[in-house]
């Protein structure tokens, strides 16, 4: 019989890291970084963690030996990786580059990205790709890729990725045959979103399966949001609407349903979407993937908004040499034509477009839900406050909500759960105590 054991996602938002061990076999299913963790020992970038024998000490990291950097024989089979969220690969980086990590192509994709444009890894010895003007692109780690349909053999058991939708591309939801039983582990999903026809197949699957053990995200027990990205089109497209300057909204640069519903809300309104040369590099990786449905960067209907500074990185040169991008000087004589796509890090370059009065900021992303946050959020208040922007609100969760939760489980009906991703593990197992369902609290 296979054992479970939960190094991360246990009373916390993300650090996924669970490792599933057979008498032949020992995977990881997920191997996350752990924000709120790291926050109770350090302050990025001023104090970040360097070793990984430090998060080792502090919890963070699992005390396994053979599993980290330059080991003797790798302690594991592989990670599989749901969806490239750095709470769900992060710390991946510290494993040593003898073990692959199994990822849909999409994830794999996204996460060489993020290791282009600057890597997860505290130093070199911890990349997993690099890109340089010398080297050109470089890849360190082994990854093994596959779409649904695939099946992943390994000694003794067999793993099935089922696609799910999320929001960022790439994400899966893994059905195992081991001996003696059939685990399911969801990742991250939801069953509002623009592909919700792939969580209802996992869901079809998962139940054929004839389910022992699910693994479930549960990280909207509270705070849920019942709105879809349907609805976050409409805000859009009627904010936009009403704006007589400059729009700019803040979003995941990496959420692309997001991205996709802003250019086509511009669009509705016959503005062009200015997006940052970092969206422009991940959106030409993403391109040649049909299944994705990504504009293209040289849209008429799209303009790439670039920082003035007197250095550019290789990525950045790379989108350069491709499309005309534009500075904030630029979008000021064209800011009523445009929705522009920035964060708090952008504020000192919007600032040089001098937004007009009429213009308005729209928060299209989850709300601060910590201290770190508010206080982040308050200064992009402040910001707001001093160039005259109103802001707006419009979001749809990338989580699914709890009564969609219990339905989805009510329908695979498995034998036990153990609910991971979530702050609040007792609170969910009182609310599907109705069901004839075993619910364990795993422990790390």
């Amino acid at each position: 019989m296979p054992d479970l054991d939960f190094f991360g996602g246990v009373e916390e938002i993300g650090g996924n890291k669970i490792r599933l061990n057979t008498e032949e076999t020992s995977l990881f299913l997920d191997f996350g970084r752990s924000f709120g963790g790291e926050k109770q020992y350090y302050d990025d970038p001023y104090l970040s963690p360097r070793k990984p024998r430090q998060l080792k000490e502090l919890g963070l990291l699992p005390q396994i030996e053979n599993l980290y950097k330059n080991s003797l024989e790798p302690g594991v089979d592989g990670v599989l990786v749901t969806h490239p969220h750095l709470d769900h690969w992060g710390y991946s980086c510290y494993l040593d580059n003898e073990i692959p990590l199994y990822c849909g192509e999409a994830t794999r994709d996204m996460i060489l990205n993020y290791e282009y444009c600057g890597s997860c890894g505290p130093s070199k010895d911890y990349y997993l790709a690099n890109l340089t003007k010398k080297n050109g692109r470089e890849v360190y780690k082994d990854f093994q890729t596959f779409r649904t349909g695939d099946q992943l053999e390994f000694d003794d058991l067999s793993v099935e990725p089922v696609h799910v939708d999320h929001s960022i591309p790439g994400a899966y939801a893994y059905i195992i045959h081991a001996p003696g039983k059939t685990i399911a582990y969801t990742g991250d999903f939801r069953l509002h979103g623009p592909k919700s026809e792939m969580t209802e197949e996992f869901i079809y699957r998962a139940k054929a399966a004839d389910i022992d053990t699910l693994i479930t995200e549960a990280t909207n027990v509270v705070g849920a949001d019942v709105r879809t990205e349907e609805d976050v089109r409409q805000d859009l497209t009627k904010i936009i609407s009403e704006a007589t300057g400059l729009v700019i909204t803040n979003f995941s640069n990496r959420d692309i349903d997001r991205l996709r519903t802003a250019y086509k809300a511009a669009k509705i309104n016959d503005r062009k979407l200015a997006i940052s040369t970092k969206q422009a590099f991940l959106l030409q990786r993403l391109r040649q993937d049909k299944h994705l449905d990504i504009f293209d960067i040289r849209d008429d209907d799209v303009l790439v908004f670039r920082k003035e500074k007197s250095y550019s990185q290789a990525w950045e040169e790379e989108v350069i040499g491709e499309v005309k991008t534009y500075s904030g000087s630029d979008l000021n004589e064209i800011q009523e034509e445009v929705v522009l796509v920035a964060s708090y890090y952008d504020m000192n370059e919007v600032m040089k477009i001098r937004p007009q009065p009429g213009s308005v900021f729209i928060l299209s992303q989850s709300e601060a839900f910590d201290e770190e946050g508010e206080i982040q959020h308050e200064r992009l208040l402040n910001w707001c406050e001093h160039m005259g922007l109103p802001q707006y609100h419009a979001h749809a969760s990338g989580h699914v909500g709890p009564n969609q939760l219990k339905n989805a489980i009510q329908e695979i009906d498995p034998e036990t759960v153990y609910p991971v991703h979530t702050e609040r593990p007792r609170q969910f197992k009182k609310f599907i105590s109705d069901l004839d369902i075993e619910v364990k609290l795993p422990d790390n």
